[in-house]
């Protein structure tokens, strides 16, 4: 946007000067054509002479960075149409397509790449566009057209003038073309620090983009790695857990084998005692729920199985000191899926799984051919629920 109203601003200065010369020239050339013979020119014929020097001293460096401009935007055009030859479907942005093609070592690179560095050189100094470029060559033109008429029909009917005006002019031209040389030094010095910002910018910006997504990237595989450790940290936990349970078990099956179901039963509500009391309640309360349960309904199967591998059964009690023993020392049997009771899994809906899967199952012994059987372990559930409740109390 600066450079475009840097440009702009130019321009109008321009197109003022080219038109007050264009005025001295037809003023001037009005004049010359009334002087006759050696007749010494007037004092307005003087003064416009100087004017029209001054403006056009002026207009010199202007001038040439206005020329230099044009025939820039004229060479990059030209590029622009050799780059689209040598690209499939001579795209319109064909400087950003070779780019692409070069950055990335395609096919048709090494001929691309000549061309872009030539019209990369070129961009920097066509800062006209086409149109502004077109409006600037007919300025210069009609520059040009002045100056050929001062040249061709002013200057020789004022010879006796011009040769003194020129004489006195030349040390204010010289000194005027070291300070535009020195002008159009420092505008070319300053419009490539400001090309040269642009392009530190938009490499700072690429930077601080590319490090972003690299932080991100770092980030991103740090939680993953998190998250890979973490997962790690919890199996290796749970197997560490499921271990000390398989132990607990092979003990528990132990001392039930030594000391019978009863003792076990005992043995266990006694270890039980040494969690804390918040989650000695929370055990009791399950046990308690799921033997009432089985005592107030003891036909129903789906309450007197049990699967091991429940996370809602090892999180309230699988886990817990002593609750394996106790329901072993009730009565569950540890059973494989494959092993179980023929009819069982259909009959409480137990979904497909695993050979392997693991059950505790209560066996209800038969009420029609084992009535006596079958009322000492309902009478024996009912009292360890009992015993359950009372424990809840403490």
């Amino acid at each position: 946007d600066l450079v475009l109203e840097r440009v702009m601003t130019e321009f109008r200065k321009a197109s003022a000067s080219v038109e007050a010369v264009e005025k001295l020239v037809a003023a001037l050339a009005d004049d010359a054509s009334a002087v006759t013979g050696n007749a010494e020119p007037s004092e307005n014929v003087r003064v416009r002479w100087a004017e029209v020097q001054q403006q056009l001293s002026e207009l010199a460096s202007t001038e040439a960075k206005m020329r230099r401009r044009c025939e820039a935007r004229a060479e990059l055009e030209a590029v622009k149409v050799d780059l689209r030859a040598l690209l499939p479907g001579a795209p319109e942005d064909s400087i950003r397509i070779a780019q692409e093609i070069v950055d990335a070592k395609g096919d048709g690179a090494a001929a691309l790449e000549p061309l872009l560095a030539k019209a990369t050189e070129l961009e920097v100094v066509a800062t006209y566009g086409v149109k502004m470029a077109e409006k600037v060559n007919d300025l210069l033109a009609r520059l040009d057209t002045a100056r050929q008429r001062l040249n061709s029909e002013v200057a020789p009917a004022l010879s006796s003038v011009v040769s003194k005006l020129e004489n006195e002019h030349a040390a204010l031209e010289e000194a005027q073309q070291r300070q535009a040389a020195e002008a159009a030094a420092a505008e070319v010095q300053r419009e490539a620090e400001a090309q040269r910002q642009i392009m530190e910018n938009i490499m700072d910006a690429n930077k601080q983009r590319l490090d972003a997504l690299r932080e991100a990237e770092e980030a991103e595989k740090r939680k993953i790695a998190e998250a890979e450790a973490a997962e790690r940290q919890a199996e290796e936990a749970r197997l560490a857990e499921d271990d000390m349970v398989r132990r607990a078990e092979q003990e528990c099956e132990r001392r039930l084998a030594e000391v019978g179901s009863d003792e076990a039963c005992g043995e266990s509500l006694v270890s039980m005692l040494g969690m804390a009391v918040g989650d000695f309640r929370d055990v009791v309360e399950g046990l308690e729920a799921m033997l009432g349960a089985v005592a107030s309904e003891p036909a129903d199967a789906r309450l007197r199985l049990i699967r091991v591998g429940n996370e809602g059964f090892h999180k309230r009690l699988g886990r817990r000191p002593g609750v394996w023993q106790f329901l072993r020392g009730v009565g569950f049997v540890n059973y494989l899926r494959e092993s179980l009771p023929p009819g069982l899994p259909a009959a409480v809906g137990l979904p497909p799984g695993p050979a392997s899967e693991r059950f505790l199952w209560l066996k209800e012994p038969d009420m029609m051919n084992e009535y006596d059987a079958w009322t000492i372990w309902h009478a024996r559930l009912l009292k360890v629920a009992s015993l359950l409740q009372q424990l809840q109390k403490m």
